[in-house]
């Protein structure tokens, strides 16, 4: 009895047998090109930076690991998700890739010990063999060469898409794909119901270890099954158990893809076409290599240098634009096409065309096939979440991979007859040898792991007291990403963060709290419930009088500081008599209810003038509700479509009372309100009017006289806008704070469709703390009858030069 004809239970470990061979060969090569990340797994991190990607999924595996060994339960309730940054956001580990299966995979090892840098270093390699082992399986049973299998094998699980991204630890768990198209294989050839569940099974646990090869293998499933029922001719079996499949998928999937879509409902999350098509490949691009590459690489052959890159639109460098396959595999991919197209692996060469070619055109993203990347953006779950349209190249590398292994099968078989004498097992020996010297990487250095034990880390797990944690200076980008890995000692929630994603309120907050000690800060650490805050160095101290909140908890050698925040009544008192901007009171209202004014947008740029758009104003009944609608052109909707909707509700003296914002933009929805609290000092945001004014609501410091940017611009009308007048306006707009400087430069003519007409120019400001960035240049024309309408916006910056023009004006129904 053999292992082939006899007990399943023999076959199955002579199956086991024949991977030893191939896991060995994987380890060896993952140990090589990770170099020297086997000799130091926890002083080393497997990624050529620390701070940014890296750090942010180191945060992430450990958050989930804790939360396994923890609190196991929150990963049924969907507990999990509410992670401890962007506080006081909730479902923050939904904004980006969660790594919850590999987090429980490899919570065993964490509660060994207790260290997060080992275990991503152990997923990072894994994650490289099991991709290449998942594509050999492939390879083997699919096509049924061995020596295809480790072709592929070694082209899938270390090609130029895995270094690139070294950075993207969850980018690499490309393991599931292979076996998903195993499934599909064996689905297309059998008539088991079993099948159709394997596929579902695998291809929802894809979608469960990223996002991003959730969306992406399904729709590559999709286009491979629909191919090979038509190049078979059995279409109605094959996509009946591929529906089954679907169904198996959506339901192990279904829990975690409703988080997600709740909090991209409740924040607005998701990448218009514009923000696809700054990250999408280049032709190009599959002529990149990344810098490890030791043939290309190295050698700048195929390297482009920065200098290269264009002055303006998207980069052509950079690890999405580094998808180098090899001159080898795809000469042989093309003979695969070419010998394959006709025999037994015909349907397999067409699933494989059609996959490659889908991978190709969707990775040029919105510049690629326009009409179908908008039609799945619109409408494919889960595809607006797609930052990087580049990494559809997976897919071009997964056909390029099989169709290269029935090249390689044909030619061996050739070398074994009489019309392959030119094809010698030598010849052979030296194209595999060629093909693996294109794909030879190594990094060309490794980031230092973070501590995992901190001063201030230890200080907080200690502190009796409960309460959030800031810690200073706040960041927008990659700076706050060591606070995070920090928290995994003590746990608290932060508001520091950075992930795919980030709350709306989280930009003005970092504004406020980067002021400390100041009186705005202190507001917004109090309304966010903020105890600690941390800093790199001693602030001034408090008061003598005793009426700051700040109390000093402990200060650690280089100075960095722990203050806890103690509210009393006399602190708390002491917020209120602060100095702010206090512009003049709004004369005579020079507008009737019922205005309503149109605009014509023209957007001008590398020499052209377009329209842009057009952009309504009104105000309606009650007295004063100000409505803002703007909505883009279609030919800037190929990139950018809008349909939005503004409403401030203003009261006599035109400060807003609450102000609402629905943005349809695309496929992506947003709703926001915010409720101004003068007497408290706060302005109130949530997803509508009711959720502002609850508990639930984000809070935020507001100076006593500020407006939205829409009653500002009602309010100045009322201005008496003589020559030489300035005006300083504080204004809060979505929570962040800001004053305008606006100043009255006179009258003068300008043109308004086609005719010369008096106007009141007016240069508004924005006055900051720090200048980070040249602001946008901006000049408003109003009439100089009583009634103040405003003529002309022209503003000037990176984008181009806009200009929005007043097209009618009706002052009344």
């Amino acid at each position: 009895m053999t292992p082939e004809t006899g007990d399943p239970r023999a076959r199955s470990l002579a199956q086991a047998r024949s991977l030893l061979a191939p896991l060995a060969v994987y380890l060896g090569v993952a140990a090589l090109t990770t170099w020297p990340l086997v000799l130091h797994p926890r002083a080393l991190l497997g990624a050529p930076s620390g701070p940014g990607d890296p750090f942010l999924n180191l945060w992430i595996l450990g958050w989930g690991m804790q939360s396994v060994l923890g609190d196991p339960g929150s990963l049924l309730t969907g507990g999990v998700f509410n992670a401890n940054i962007f506080h006081p956001a909730a479902g923050t580990l939904a904004y980006s890739d969660h790594l919850l299966l590999q987090s429980v995979i490899l919570s065993p090892l964490y509660a060994l010990t207790g260290d997060v840098v080992l275990c991503y270093n152990v997923l990072l390699v894994t994650s490289l063999v099991a991709s290449a082992l998942a594509m050999h399986v492939f390879i083997r049973d699919a096509i049924g060469t061995e020596s295809g299998a480790y072709l592929a094998g070694l082209a899938w699980g270390f090609g130029s898409f895995r270094f690139a991204h070294l950075i993207h630890l969850q980018l690499q768990s490309l393991y599931f794909l292979p076996l998903a198209f195993l499934c599909l294989h064996r689905l297309a050839a059998g008539r088991r119901r079993r099948e159709a569940v394997a596929l579902g099974v695998v291809a929802g646990l894809q979608a469960l270890s990223s996002v991003y090869w959730g969306v992406i293998g399904g729709l590559a499933l999709v286009v491979a099954g629909v191919t090979l029922a038509v190049s078979t001719g059995r279409w109605r079996a094959i996509l009946g158990r591929l529906a089954a499949a679907g169904v198996v998928s959506v339901i192990l999937v279904a829990p975690v893809a409703l988080v997600y879509w709740r909090v991209a409902q409740a924040e607005g999350f998701g990448r218009n076409l514009f923000e696809a098509s700054r990250n999408a490949a280049y032709a190009s691009s599959y002529l990149q290599v990344p810098s490890g590459n030791l043939v290309y690489g190295r050698t700048d052959i195929l390297r482009l240098r920065d200098d290269a890159s264009p002055l303006s639109g998207p980069p052509r460098t950079g690890p999405e634009r580094e998808l180098f396959p090899g001159f080898i595999l795809m000469s042989l991919a093309v003979c695969g096409v070419w010998l394959g197209r006709r025999g037994d692996a015909r349907a397999t060469v067409a699933s494989m065309v059609a996959l490659a070619g889908l991978g190709f055109v969707l990775s040029l993203g919105p510049d690629g096939v326009r009409p179908l990347y908008a039609a799945l953006h619109r409408f494919v779950f889960g595809f607006q979440a797609i930052r990087a349209p580049a990494r559809f190249s997976v897919l071009v590398m997964f056909g390029l991979c099989t169709l290269a292994a029935i090249g390689w099968r044909e030619l061996t078989r050739s070398a074994h007859t009489a019309r392959g004498i030119a094809i010698s097992r030598a010849g052979l020996a030296v194209l595999m040898a060629c093909a693996i010297a294109e794909w030879a990487h190594v990094p060309l250095v490794l980031a230092a792991a973070p501590p995992l034990h901190t001063d201030v880390g230890v200080w907080l797990s200690q502190a009796p007291e409960t309460g959030a944690v800031a810690v200073l200076p706040l960041d927008v980008d990659i700076a706050s990403t060591p606070a995070m890995v920090q928290s995994l000692e003590h746990r608290r929630r932060i508001v520091n963060g950075y992930s795919g994603q980030r709350p709306s309120f989280y930009g003005p907050l970092v504004e406020a709290l980067n002021t400390f000690p100041s009186s705005e800060a202190l507001l917004a650490l109090r309304e966010s419930g903020v105890r600690f805050v941390v800093t790199p160095a001693p602030v001034a101290p408090p008061d003598e009088a005793g009426s700051s909140p700040v109390v000093e908890r402990a200060r650690f050698a280089g100075g960095t500081t722990i203050y806890e925040m103690r509210w009393t009544a006399e602190s708390e008192a002491s917020l209120t008599e602060t100095a702010a901007v206090a512009p003049p009171p709004p004369g005579p209202i020079p507008f009737p209810i019922g205005e309503v004014a149109t605009y014509t947008v023209q957007w001008g740029g590398g020499g052209v003038n377009l329209s842009a758009g057009s952009v309504s104003i009104a105000v309606e009944e009650p007295a004063y509700r100000l409505v803002v609608v703007a909505e883009t052109a279609p030919w800037v909707a190929q990139f950018f479509e809008a349909r939005d909707r503004f409403t401030t509700q203003a009261d006599s003296m035109l400060l807003p009372e609450q102000h609402e914002r629905v943005q349809q933009e695309g496929s992506r929805h947003v709703e926001r309100a915010f409720v101004y609290d003068r007497a408290a000092g706060v302005v109130r945001s949530g997803r509508s009017v009711a959720d502002a004014k609850g508990v639930g609501a984000v809070v935020l410091p507001m100076a006593p006289a500020a407006r939205d940017a829409i009653s500002a611009l009602f309010y100045a009308r009322t201005l008496p806008l003589r020559q030489g007048d300035r005006y300083r306006i504080p204004v809060n707009e979505a929570g962040r704070n800001v004053v305008v400087d606006v100043s009255v430069d006179g009258r003068e003519q300008i043109r308004v469709q086609g005719a010369d007409v008096d106007a009141v120019r007016l240069t508004p400001r924005l006055a900051r703390r720090v200048e980070a960035r040249e602001q946008p240049r901006a000049t408003l024309w109003l009439s100089t009858d009583a009634r103040r309408v405003p003529l002309a916006i022209e503003i000037d910056a990176g984008f181009g030069h806009l200009r929005i023009e007043l097209e009618n004006y009706r002052p009344s129904p």
